[in-house]
């Protein structure tokens, strides 16, 4: 019976000193998985104008990088980002440019 109870309370040990590894490696997944869905929506909603953007993915709060041609792409591809299921916060540090000139 004490063989059994140390096996029991061994293993217990083991799975509390694993936890916060494995729910490490678990968000790490889930992250990755919501930055390609965020990065697909954006594809398919934006088309070429997402061909500048990045996503990264924290704990459901996803942040765009990269160029858009002005501050209303910016706007619609964090918009679209906030919509995909799973996404908390959509934040961007994305640069806009213009192709204006001042002649």
């Amino acid at each position: 019976m004490t063989r059994s109870f140390n096996r029991i309370a061994a293993a217990a040990l083991i799975a509390l000193a694993a936890g916060p590894f494995m729910a490490a490696q678990a968000a790490t997944s889930n992250d990755a998985d919501l930055a390609s869905a965020v990065q697909s929506s954006l594809n398919n909603s934006l088309g070429s104008d997402a061909s500048g953007l990045t996503v990264t993915a924290n704990n459901g709060n996803i942040t765009l990088h990269g160029w858009t041609q002005g501050p209303q792409e910016e706007a619609k591809a964090r918009f679209v980002a906030s919509k995909v299921p799973g996404v908390h916060n959509a934040y961007s540090a994305v640069r806009t440019f213009s192709s204006d000139s001042n002649e």
